[in-house]
């Protein structure tokens, strides 16, 4: 019954607009090795009793985002298991101050200047926020158990979340492009350049931030239904954007700081404590100043810092999986002799174009 037990939950959680936290990755330990042969078993998230009400789990999961502002961590496995390692293949959904989990934060780029004044982190309505989740003999009702053993089901489940994950943050990344793009923008008048002196490079810009949003959203659209009635994106595409997601952004803050020059791309500013001292801030802020007041440029110099050298960088390389993990869904996914059929009846090829035998050692 995980299916009926899933919908009570969902319902559930969307009466009481619940905010939930997903997580996949385990803590792994030994990549070359399945859970099962790790030399600490508890390296992967898995199940150590099972009793007639619920389950006992053990483990850890990491780098999650969004613990901080969820309600609720709904786990996952974390990779396609066989039978050995059938005690991983768990997935479950609990409140985030349930008995045995311990939360730790983990550190980001800048993360102490949160605590000060002033406007060295540009942006105080929103922020980043990753955690490793302990799990030390952490009970789970059988209500919000969703899987228990069920190994050979590991890999689909991957795939479904993985393939939504990457397409939706296409969204994501291109959302940060607008910021980036806007923000380039501020420095080039702040420096009292025309935008019209970066034409080119802002173009460029925005064609990265279209390309992840639109693979997206085909991802989406192009999806089917399964016959639970979830929609399911299609793997392919999303899996293609999870590559471009892996690699365009990091051209887009290239970009963006070419544009604001020095003072943005490296942070080369005095902090905010050291511009607005009694003694000496104002011969800062009168070296500050441009083409715009000094604010302006210092805010919009700490903003792009922010959004391609600190916290505000989104988890492009990895968020989502890694893109080599995708460019094996995308091997996966895709038809190859489909394709080959194609290219044979167009070119007029009548013979079979089969794959040479593999050399002998």
């Amino acid at each position: 019954d995980y299916h009926e037990r899933l919908k009570n939950w969902l319902l559930y959680a969307q009466s009481q607009d619940i905010t939930c936290a997903g997580a996949l990755t385990d803590a792994k330990g030994n990549r070359a090795l399945p859970p099962s042969m790790q030399k600490d078993p508890d390296l992967n998230l898995r199940v150590v009793e099972v009793r007639d009400d619920g389950i006992v789990v053990r483990g850890a999961k990491c780098m999650i985002c969004g613990v901080a502002a969820a309600n609720e961590i709904f786990c996952l496995p974390g990779g396609a298991y066989k039978e050995a390692d059938k005690d991983y293949a768990v997935a479950f959904v609990v409140p985030k101050d349930i008995e045995g989990l311990t939360i730790v934060e983990t550190r980001r780029p800048s993360d102490m200047r949160e605590y000060e004044e002033g406007f060295d982190i540009p942006n105080d309505i929103g922020g980043i926020t990753q955690a490793y989740l302990l799990f030390n003999d952490v009970f789970v009702p059988k209500e919000r158990v969703f899987m228990c053993g069920e190994y050979k089901y590991c890999l689909n489940v991957i795939q479904y979340f993985t393939s939504t994950y990457r397409a939706a943050i296409g969204g994501c990344v291109a959302g940060q492009g607008d910021l980036k793009v806007g923000a380039s923008i501020i420095m080039a008048r702040a420096n009292g350049l025309s935008i019209r002196t970066f034409y080119d490079k802002l173009i460029r810009m925005q064609i990265n931030n279209e390309t992840t949003f639109g693979m997206g959203v085909a991802a989406s659209a192009l999806g089917k239904e399964h016959p639970s009635g979830c929609w399911l994106c299609d793997s392919l595409l999303a899996n293609s954007n999870k590559v471009h997601v892996a690699t365009l952004p990091y051209e887009t803050n290239r970009l963006a700081q070419e544009i604001a020059g020095g003072i943005g791309e490296t942070g080369c500013l005095p902090s905010y404590k050291d511009i607005m001292d009694p003694k000496y801030g104002s011969l800062i802020k009168k070296y500050v100043e441009a083409g715009l007041d000094w604010e302006t440029r210092a805010r919009g110099a700490r903003l792009v810092e922010w959004l391609t050298l600190g916290p505000g960088v989104p988890g492009c390389m990895h968020g989502g999986g890694s893109p080599d993990a995708a460019r094996l869904m995308i091997r996966v996914s895709t038809p190859w002799e489909k394709w080959v059929e194609l290219a044979k009846r167009v070119g007029g090829i009548k013979a079979d174009v089969p794959e040479p035998p593999k050399p002998k050692k």
